[in-house]
């Protein structure tokens, strides 16, 4: 997922936080990434998908979601969420572990590897949803364009890309408490909690500098895939892009 390792040191970063990162989510979201990310799940399963790719799943939040409500519908769905941090990887198999042993949850495979050379077919997915990760695929990253490319690659025709991602507010006022909350509280929050100060003046810098929802649906646009839908959360410090192939 990194363009190079000694610029873009994200490996390091997601290996020293794998532990606490829900805690720190949970935190600084006030609690709400949870609803905002069953939002993406309804879009994600809006078309009835039989395959579901999770990229930056990180710890697996969005797909075990996706897995809890696709097995409510009674209706196979083949179901890979894929990272390049094996760490984060290890914390989602475990909380795939504790759910299976209380309650009916649908098999997820889970892969190890780079967004930029992903070991998949072409059109292999029906849907691909991304939560709180394009942004380390684009932001600063020499492998932005590859990394689209490859996503556009291995997604059916026809198929849905959901974008829950952190963004850049439209107004001034709520964008400058939005900038003050991500550059002094968040950083030191998430250090204190993680133990890495580094890691979470990353993820604050880049939530700060990133696009708006309206510049990120022109970007999916540009890279071929058409916009479905745009929506604004938590007055424009989130957004949530829906775009087709």
């Amino acid at each position: 997922m990194p363009g190079t390792p000694s610029d873009f040191p994200l490996r390091e970063y997601y290996s020293s936080i794998y532990s606490t990162y829900d805690r720190v989510n949970r935190i600084f979201t006030f609690g709400r990434d949870t609803a905002w990310r069953r939002k993406a799940v309804s879009a994600c399963l809006f078309s009835g998908p039989e395959s579901v790719l999770d990229i930056c799943t990180g710890t697996g939040d969005f797909i075990l979601e996706v897995a809890r409500e696709a097995g409510k519908k009674g209706k196979p769905v083949h179901l890979t969420g894929y990272d390049f941090s094996g760490e984060m990887l290890q914390e989602a198999r475990r909380k795939l572990k504790l759910l299976q042993d209380h309650e009916d949850i649908l098999k997820i495979r889970f892969i190890e590897g780079d967004v930029a050379d992903m070991p998949f077919g072409e059109e292999t997915f029906d849907a691909i949803g991304i939560t709180f990760g394009i942004r380390n695929l684009l932001y600063g990253n020499s492998n932005a364009g590859k990394h689209l490319e490859e996503i556009l690659r291995v997604l059916k025709p026809g198929g849905r890309l959901v974008v829950l991602e952190s963004s850049k507010p439209e107004n001034r006022g709520w964008r400058m408490l939005n900038n003050i909350y991500l550059r002094f509280v968040l950083p030191y929050l998430g250090g204190v909690v993680s133990g890495s100060l580094k890691a979470y003046s990353y993820l604050g810098k880049s939530s700060r500098d990133y696009y708006t929802a309206k510049e990120m649906g022109s970007i999916l646009e540009g890279a071929g895939f058409r916009l479905i839908s745009s929506d604004s959360l938590f007055m424009g410090s989130v957004m949530l892009v829906v775009a087709g192939k």
